[in-house]
């Protein structure tokens, strides 16, 4: 055994006099300790002594025990590594790199050394270099764990995310009481949409330090995401026990009580947040849509605006800002542009814009490969407006695939899957890998659904994955150079429309579809037969419900005597402060509240659909008509009174009235509004007519001929590939 005398020592000592006092102190006493007894200090003490220093962060002393270990012997690789990896931790990567490879030329079965030597090529960005290093260390020990653990970092970030998940639960079996693994495998899960192995994952990590705020917020996150509030609620209370001023959780609070319709309670929790971090994007954004809920459009606004000022990538804001401003009547339609290109045009990609796909086979009668992205390939609204024409397409003519962005699958989305020829889940995907994905499957036009909602993706279309570009479903211009068109009716949009797009309209026959139902509650005569007093409706979000609506609606109540109205969405209603607003609202226009039928329930579909047997007629929002609430009201035979505007979502009321022959239920003007209302309640018994016949006749309409509607639109299809055929550009140009 090499051994080290006392004058050694000394002369090590002395190396070290100018370090920090205290650690000077330390050291002069562990080498006193030792020098007083009089033996000789073998090579391994001394070398514990150094991993010791190091142990404790005291990096100057633990650099100065190795190089003197150096001196003795030039090839001691445990000095050597760990001198290495003192540099790595000191930032001097490069001789980290140069000290830990001398190590493993000593060494080579030194897997602790390739290790860190890879953890040094992951810090320089030489990923393909470490991995072999880990790959390394695993071959001259496959038990050990943080290789394993590290591998799977460096998947995880490469977004390989299946390659992640197999190398990280390795490393939670060779070390079970690791717990950032647990917190990866957390986060990988839910990107997956495995909820359950995410649950698992973190929880599991809860057991072993319950004190991980991060963790608990994560899962809290993860069961709110399936619908189980009061569940998460504890999660995030246990949390917020450990860290009362963590704004994450104050956030995470707030939001549970805005899906449960507390506002008032969800509100204290979010100010609280703000007070405590006023930049915080997170909070900022929920107080946003937590006004826009309870139909505070100004205030939301505000803070959307705050959101995109201080994080103009914020995509969620932004979306919420163009879905939040389509409800107010005051802006132009110049204005409504600009707002959607200045929100949007920033994400533009001039560099792929105008890519010419000059492999692509240009034959017009080709079977043409479609591509639908969406969120919504779930119990959803936009999902009804897909299902007769995903059902109803051309395998002959069309190949169908879809992308489906979806973290909370159902039995529906697996429907849709079996419909289409090929589905891929893009959850995991970022937009660029997206769009390489749709390229590399040929896409001939990629459809984008419902581009402002939910999940949903349209900024995939900066990449320009295929030669031609359709928004579908959304509510006005996605604001994107590179989308081609935009589909639409010649009720929504007539040919002198004045509302303007990024993109080129193309009309359909109809625009809109809705399935038939079956099961449907029995129609029911007119409540009015029974109360005496005619009952108007809304069961619309609150958002759309802006001042000029309530104005409207008041007047509407003056003109009929005795009339009431029934509001209800979800349970918003039952909630003091959106009680209180709403009655306080109507009663600056003189309608005393015993004139508000304030409903409020967590209503399935049948029970929501219950609803409308206790009302006459439902009264449409403006400028944001309803759509889905519209066709609800109409199938179970109440007639809709709507207020057509100069733009898409201000004429859709419009559009389904007439595609199912009453064009006379849509005004041009508030007089004609209330006109219509006058004139429907002025006959009891053809009111009781109308609504006995409304179910038939919109399920004998076009909304609601999905065979005829697949033709028409992939008439569309065909129309704009056609066309690009012919001109090697978009937009019929």
């Amino acid at each position: 055994m090499r051994t080290i005398k006392i004058g050694q020592m000394n002369q090590i000592q002395s190396t070290s006099s100018s370090a920090k006092p205290k650690v000077e102190s330390h050291q002069h006493k562990t080498l006193g300790t030792i020098a007083s007894q009089g033996k000789e200090f073998s090579l391994q003490d001394f070398f514990e002594l150094g991993n010791t220093f190091h142990k404790n962060g005291e990096l100057d002393q633990a650099e100065t025990v190795f190089r003197e270990i150096l001196k003795l012997v030039p090839d001691h690789a445990g000095a050597l590594h760990f001198l290495g990896v003192i540099a790595r931790q000191s930032g001097n990567l490069d001789s980290a790199v140069q000290l830990i490879k001398k190590a493993i030329e000593v060494s080579p079965n030194y897997y602790t050394a390739h290790s860190n030597l890879g953890q040094t090529y992951r810090e320089l960005g030489q990923e393909k270099k470490a991995k072999a290093a880990f790959m390394r260390a695993i071959e001259e020990n496959p038990d050990y764990a943080e290789a394993h653990f590290n591998l799977g970092l460096m998947a995880e970030k490469q977004r390989k995310f299946e390659e992640a998940v197999t190398h990280l639960k390795t490393s939670a079996r060779l070390n079970p009481r690791h717990i950032e693994t647990y917190f990866e495998l957390g986060r990988i899960f839910i990107l997956q949409g495995e909820k359950i192995n995410a649950q698992l994952a973190l929880k599991t990590l809860l057991q072993l330090d319950e004190a991980h705020v991060d963790a608990r917020c994560l899962l809290a996150h993860t069961i709110m995401s399936i619908g189980k509030y009061d569940e998460a609620l504890k999660e995030y209370q246990i949390a917020l026990e450990y860290n009362p001023q963590d704004t994450q959780i104050l956030n995470g609070i707030g939001k549970i009580h805005v899906k449960k319709g507390r506002f008032k309670q969800a509100l204290e929790y979010l100010y609280k947040a703000i007070k405590i971090n006023e930049t915080d994007i997170g909070t900022l954004t929920s107080l946003g849509s937590t006004h826009q809920i309870l139909g505070d459009l100004d205030t939301a606004n505000d803070y959307y605006t705050r959101v995109l000022q201080l994080e103009p990538s914020a995509t969620f804001a932004e979306q919420c800002a163009l879905f939040l401003n389509l409800n107010n009547p005051n802006y132009t339609l110049d204005e409504l542009f600009t707002l959607h290109t200045n929100l949007r045009g920033h994400h533009d990609k001039p560099q792929f814009t105008s890519k010419s796909f000059e492999n692509r086979t240009k034959d017009p009668d080709k079977k043409i490969k479609i591509g639908y992205l969406s969120s919504d390939f779930r119990a959803h609204v936009v999902s009804m407006n897909m299902t007769p024409l995903i059902i109803n397409h051309s395998h002959d003519q069309f190949e169908i695939y879809l992308y489906i962005h979806s973290k909370n699958d159902d039995l529906l989305t697996k429907e849709f899957c079996s419909l289409s020829d090929h589905f891929r889940f893009v959850n995991t995907m970022d937009d660029e890998e997206v769009a390489h994905l749709i390229e590399d499957d040929e896409i001939d036009i990629f459809v984008t659904l419902a581009g402002r909602f939910d999940e949903n993706r349209p900024l995939v279309a900066t990449f320009r994955p295929a030669p031609i570009q359709v928004s579908f479903h959304d509510c006005a211009t996605s604001g994107l150079a590179a989308m081609d068109y935009y589909l639409t009716d010649n009720i929504l949009h007539p040919r002198t429309t004045e509302e303007k797009f990024t993109e080129q309209l193309y009309r359909l026959p109809t625009y809109y579809q809705y399935p038939t139902h079956n099961g449907l509650p029995v129609i029911n005569e007119s409540p009015v037969v029974k109360n005496g007093y005619i009952t108007f409706c809304s069961f619309n979000k609150p958002e759309k419900i802006g001042e000029a609506v309530v104005k409207l609606w008041a007047t509407v109540l003056h003109a009929i005597p005795n009339s009431r109205l029934l509001l209800r969405y979800f349970n918003h209603y039952s909630e003091p402060l959106m009680r209180e607003r709403t009655i306080e609202r109507f009663k600056a226009y003189d309608i005393d509240e015993d004139r508000l039928i304030l409903n409020a329930a967590h209503n399935k579909l049948a029970s929501h659909l219950n609803l409308y047997l206790q009302a006459d007629i439902a009264l449409d929002p403006f400028p944001f008509n309803g759509a889905t609430t519209t066709f609800e009201a109409l199938n179970m035979g109440v007639p809709v009174i709507a207020l057509q505007g100069d733009h898409f979502v201000s004429r859709v009321a419009t559009s389904l009235v007439t595609h199912i022959g009453h064009p006379e239920f849509s005004a041009e003007t508030y007089d004609q509004y209330v006109d219509i209302a006058k004139d429907l309640t002025s006959n009891i018994d053809n009111l009781n007519s109308i609504r006995q016949s409304l179910r038939n006749q919109l399920s004998n309409s076009s909304l609601c001929n999905g065979t005829e509607y697949a033709k028409n639109v992939e008439a569309a299809f065909r129309d704009m590939w056609k066309t690009w055929c012919e001109t090697g550009g978009y937009k019929g140009n």
